[in-house]
This record gives C-alpha cells, sequence and structure tokens, in this order.
C-alpha cells in the first residue's frame, strides 16, 4: 500500500525544540504514525505535555530536557538515550531561534552573532555527530534538519540567523553525500508559520497583512503543515531522497524589503 510508506511503525525518533510550535507537532505527527518519540527541549513542564499528548497514539514517548547549545548536555542526552532506550532511527534538528543574533550589523557583535550561530548550526552539527553511532546502527538511519525561507531570502536583520540556516542548508547537502548510502540527510525550509514565537503577528491585522502580502498562498503557515513535510523526509516515502532542501512556505519567492518593520514604521 502507499500509504504504508508514510508509517514509522517500528521506528524511533528523537525531536529537539519539541516544547512547542514546530517541534511539537512533529512529534505528536511522528507518534500518530507509528513512531516511538523522544522529545527534547529545555522547558520539562511543556515537553511532558507533548509526550503525554504523543502516548494517545499507543506509542512510547519520552520528554528529556536539554539545552542544545551545551555540548555537555548533549552528550548526557545521547547517553541516555543509549543506556535507556538503546536505539534511534531519525533525528529531527528542530530546536532554533534568532536569539540574540536578530538586529542590525552595528547593533550584533561577534558574541550575540556566535550565540544565534550555536543554536541554530553548530548544535544541530553537533548532536548529529554524537548521534551518528547510533543512526549508524539503524536499518533505516534518517536527518531531517529544519532550516528556514531567511537561509535563502533577503531581509534586514536576520544577517546571523540566515547565515546560520544558510550553512544549515548546505551542511544537509554535504552530510548527505558523506553518509549515504546507509543515512539518508534532508532538510525542510519553513517561512513564516503561525507558532506562539510568531504570535505577535497574528495579533496585529497590519501586520499580519505585511507578512502574507509576500506569500502567494494569502496565509501563514500551521505547524502541521511543516510536520507533514518532515514526515515525507523521515519516511519511506521519501527513500530516493536525500541531500534535498524542501521549501514549505506558501509560495514566498521574495521579500523586498523589510516589510514587518516598515508597518512597525507607520504604525
Amino acid at each position: 500500500m502507499i500509504l504504508d510508506r508514510f508509517s514509522l511503525r517500528g521506528r524511533v525518533a528523537l525531536i529537539t525544540g519539541a516544547g512547542k510550535g514546530i517541534g511539537a507537532a512533529i512529534a505528536t505527527t511522528f507518534a500518530e504514525m507509528g513512531a516511538d518519540v523522544i522529545c527534547v527541549a529545555r522547558s520539562g513542564d511543556e515537553l511532558e505535555a507533548v509526550a503525554e499528548k504523543a502516548r494517545t497514539f499507543g506509542v512510547n514517548a519520552y520528554a528529556m530536557t536539554c539545552d542544545v547549545t551545551s555540548e555537555e548536555q548533549m552528550r548526557a542526552l545521547v547517553d541516555g538515550i543509549t543506556n535507556d532506550i538503546g536505539r534511534c532511527d531519525i533525528l529531527v534538528n528542530n530546536a532554533g531561534a534568532p536569539g540574540k543574533g536578530y538586529g542590525s550589523l552595528k547593533s550584533v557583535d561577534m558574541a550575540r552573532f556566535q550565540h544565534t550561530v550555536d543554536i541554530n548550526l553548530t548544535s544541530a552539527y553537533t548532536l548529529t555527530h554524537l548521534m551518528l553511532p547510533l543512526l549508524k546502527a539503524s536499518s533505516c538511519g534518517n536527518i531531517v534538519n529544519v532550516s528556514s525561507a531567511l537561509s535563502w531570502m533577503v531581509d534586514k536583520r536576520f544577517a546571523a540567523y540566515g547565515a546560520a540556516k544558510a550553512g544549515m542548508n548546505q551542511m544537509t547537502k554535504i552530510l548527505s553525500y558523506e553518509l549515504a548510502p546507509s543515512i539518508r540527510v534532508n532538510a525542510v525550509a519553513p517561512g513564516a508559520i503561525d507558532t506562539p514565537s510568531t504570535a505577535f503577528i497574528k495579533s496585529d491585522p497590519k501586520m499580519l497583512a505585511a507578512t502574507t502580502r509576500w506569500i502567494p498562498l494569502q496565509r501563514m503557515g500551521d505547524p502541521e503543515d511543516i510536520a507533514l513535510g518532515v514526515l515525507y523526509m523521515a519516511s519511506d516515502a521519501s527513500k530516493f531522497v536525500s541531500g534535498k532542501v524542501l521549501e514549505i512556505d506558501g509560495g514566498m519567492q521574495a521579500l523586498p524589503g523589510s516589510a514587518i518593520e516598515e508597518v512597525i514604521a507607520r504604525g
């Protein structure tokens, strides 16, 4: 059956940034498709709620707190998975945010730039490095990185974040070559998505109009839109796909200037 290609039954998946938004949607989508899920984020309370929802699909769901900017905590996380679960087939590097690097070139110094690179790129590389023995031991090892439309689009004040996500795209392509044929590596690049971190956009009609103006489908995406793309990349439905970046952005092709900032300036 064609639909069986999307099943994750019998697999174990680790999702970072799983406490809310896109990460939570990926975790529950994977659980619905049969995977045991390891939900990772800094906030334990949010994680446990996501894990509890995942368990309603009859799978095992683990809530593990970890700051992905700490190599020590990531090593402890991987050691815990190795000792207590014993396997992992799918790694989703979803944790990320503009962080302290959001701002103009004048205002973002080296420390703030490095903070954003650490959250979005260094953490994904390091966790992939640490998880490699478990992924290689799997018969269906798979890595999906969550990038961003800002990896290729141009907007003011996102130099650090855009550079980190562009780096993630290239890392995805290089690792897909290096780790083939045993492990597939792909990425998805979300556009403007309706999550708790973007709630300020939908709460302001002017800002929402400025955001959707450049989206041909005329709406922000839902976390489930991204989760379904990640499911495709993580499942056998894409078993002949590796080293690719799937753009999920409502057809957005360009962002002239900084629309949101212009709306704020006009009041």
